[in-house]
């Protein structure tokens, strides 16, 4: 039988128009592919951006329409993630993270970051102190050429992270940096100390030095300048024999342990002699050698050597108790850990003294090497710091949780307007989010498109600056109307106490919340704008009124807080949208303190106020309190800051402007770490 078939013509035909045909297909395809890398990576572009300014919602739309495109990129997830994060809906945040970490899509900084706050926020058990603390430092005073410092009496914590140290054989103190480097010496002027024992700082920021063989105190500024000097040898009212340790109290008053006379006398922050106590009275067998003291919540709590206790005392130097007599070897200085724990130096080993239930329990023993330790506080970071005499030492300890957990450091912003001159603003927290301070240079490390960058400069420290940010947020609800004049009287106190020491501006939280006065516009404007009947409204939002404080307040630098004016009631519309919970995220995530002045005390604030205040480190004010507003700004100004801004010049001048820089900062001290990633775009010509 004959075949039939197609001719070769006919197959040739057929095989160029199907190779036309899936050529075309992949063409197509691959032209989609392009077109969905291409809008995907002009979404992100624009995400970045959003986010750097501050927009984090839109830039969370931004990442999601990205990931409409790319659903399985990992890197816009994360930054989706960073933009809920910020946005203050962390829950939302940590379920992305957690998605990535599951799928192996999660880098070391990512898993990091994850393991912190999901311990923060409870999901998987907490940063409960343990109580044991590892050593971190060891700082001899014998160095291979001089002595750096010799037989360390007392040491005391400032707050920016170092500390002073009271060197007894050579008639110094010594200020350090929290790199443990020697900033400066105080050495008592023309006269000079004579033989310096314990050093600490007053409210007045002036610095007091107690000197053992010279039975005196000094007081002079930090640098070592307007020295006075008070206290004479001698058994009589305000003279002293052999004065060692000091404490103030929450009134100002200074206690001094007069070990000679076994005693504590007490003067004023001038000098002048008030009262003296702990001799033998009727129902009080008298000190036996009196040598550390602390004062906390109103009682004066002094140790001593020969009896192994504390002894509990009034501020008028009334005889209350005795606390764990026998159960100390020979108590030197004690500090306050918290409002119930005293830390003990004993002789080889640190204690901790409860002062409710009189229980003792260790601390530390130095691993062995204390050999007389005078003294153990707690600096600004949660070190531990000791000063050993014998050992002619100091030893920084850190507590084993915060050894191992590292550093919480955030990238809150990078600014690259100036091409190729780029700013970094970051935030350095330790692992229960409490600001990690006086950090330098060095204690940085920037790499730029994965190069280290050189010459990084810290630009701006925020702990080394007196003064904040604040936002005034007014209750605007339709029963506030009545309370105008007493929402004035809050403006203008806090106006007042502010003393050119902060920026205010004035936020409604009517129906529509808007920021009604900007910094620099005058206290006229302000009870202008408390006074105008139109902000107060039935449908009052204090949720989107306090949410639209924080926007404003994010692209400043430093300490930053809102205050909130209101008679602490609520309505049904004050939470309507957001939680509590979420707004208090929104804060604490972008470093904000909520406070809240009252102008009502008869009833309590709302519960949802006072978590506000409570999450973010704040606190309820009453606006009729004796002392009035001025403690408020001092409270804000004084709280610790943890955010730095590094610049730096880049090496890739040549990039495009759609080519996306990544950057990593890290931030270390002593063996305490943590990695922050970002990244950012060259701005277009």
């Amino acid at each position: 039988m004959k075949k039939t078939g197609l001719s070769s013509s006919c197959r040739f035909l057929f095989l160029l128009i199907f190779s036309i045909f899936f050529i075309g297909q992949n063409i197509y395809s691959q032209d989609k592919i392009d077109l969905d890398q291409l809008s995907a990576s002009e979404e992100f572009k624009w995400g970045v951006k959003a986010y750097h300014r501050g927009i984090f919602a839109e830039a969370a739309r931004a990442f999601e329409r990205a990931l409409a495109y790319k659903p399985e990129n990992a890197e816009y997830q994360q930054w989706l993630g960073l933009s809920w994060y910020r946005s203050g809906f962390t829950d939302e945040a940590l379920n992305i993270w957690s998605t990535l970490s599951s799928a192996g899509k999660a880098d070391s900084i990512l898993l990091n970051r994850l393991e912190i706050l999901e311990q923060k926020t409870g999901i998987e058990g907490s940063f409960a102190p343990s109580g044991r603390y590892l050593n971190a430092l060891n700082l001899s005073g014998d160095l291979p050429d001089y002595s750096l410092f010799k037989r360390p009496s007392s040491i005391y914590p400032d707050k920016n992270g170092g500390f002073f140290l009271s060197s007894y054989g050579t008639n110094e103190i010594l200020r350090f940096n929290s790199n443990a480097a020697v900033t400066g010496r105080l050495n008592g002027g023309l006269e000079g100390f004579n033989h310096p024992f314990d050093v600490v700082i007053g409210d007045n920021g002036l610095v007091y030095v107690s000197e053992f063989n010279g039975d005196r105190i000094t007081r002079c500024t930090v640098a070592g300048r307007e020295l006075i000097r008070f206290g004479e040898t001698g058994r009589g009212e305000g003279q002293l024999l052999g004065p060692q340790f000091m404490a103030f109290d929450d009134k100002g008053y200074l206690y001094v342990t007069d070990s000679g006379n076994r005693r504590v006398v007490k003067f004023d922050s001038d000098g002048n002699y008030i009262l003296d106590f702990g001799t033998k009275t009727y129902n009080f067998k008298g000190l036996g050698y009196p040598t550390g003291i602390a004062c906390i919540s109103g009682f004066v709590y002094v140790a001593d050597a020969r009896n192994g206790s504390v002894t509990v005392f009034d501020q008028s130097g009334n005889y209350i108790s005795v606390l764990a007599q026998g159960k100390f070897n020979r108590p030197e200085g004690l500090s306050v850990k918290s409002p119930e724990n005293l830390f003990v130096a004993d002789s080889t080993r640190i204690m901790n003294l409860n002062t409710e239930t009189g229980m003792v329990t260790m601390v530390s023993e130095l691993e062995g090497e204390g050999d007389k330790v005078m003294k153990a506080v707690v600096d600004s970071n949660n070190n531990l710091l000791t000063a050993d005499f014998d050992r002619n030492a100091v030893t920084v300890l850190t507590e084993m949780a915060n050894l191992y957990s590292g550093l919480f450091v955030q990238i809150d912003r990078v600014d690259s307007s100036r091409f190729p001159e780029i700013t970094v603003d970051i935030r350095v927290q330790d692992r229960l989010g409490v600001p990690f301070v006086g950090l330098l240079p060095n204690n940085f490390v920037l790499t730029d498109n994965n190069y280290q960058a050189s010459d990084v400069n810290l630009l701006f420290s925020g702990n080394t600056v007196s003064s904040s940010n604040i936002a005034v947020l007014l209750d605007c609800r339709e029963s506030m109307s009545a309370y105008v004049d007493e929402s004035s009287k809050a403006v203008s106190s806090l106006y007042d106490a502010v003393d050119g020491h902060a920026s205010l501006r004035l936020i409604s939280s009517g129906s529509n919340p808007a920021t009604e006065n900007n910094p620099g516009e005058g206290i006229r404007n302000m009870l202008d704008s408390v006074a105008k009947s139109e902000i107060y409204a039935s449908d009052a939002r204090f949720d989107l009124g306090l949410r639209h404080a924080v926007s404003e307040l994010i692209p400043g630098r430093g300490r930053r807080s809102i205050v909130y004016i209101t008679d602490g009631g609520t309505s049904d519309y004050t939470f309507e949208q957001f939680h509590p919970i979420e707004l208090a995220d929104y804060m604490l995530n972008n470093g904000i303190s909520f406070y809240c002045i009252t102008l009502n005390n008869k009833e309590e604030p709302d519960a949802g106020y006072q978590y506000l205040c409570e999450k973010t480190g704040g606190e309820i004010i009453y606006l009729y309190r004796p002392e009035g507003l001025k403690g408020l700004v001092e409270m804000i100004n004084g709280k610790p800051d943890g955010s730095y801004t590094l610049g730096f010049r880049s090496m890739f001048i040549n990039v495009s402007p759609d080519d996306y820089i990544p950057i990593e900062v890290e931030a270390f001290l002593f063996n305490r770490s943590g990695r922050e990633k970002s990244g950012y775009y060259k701005p277009e010509i």
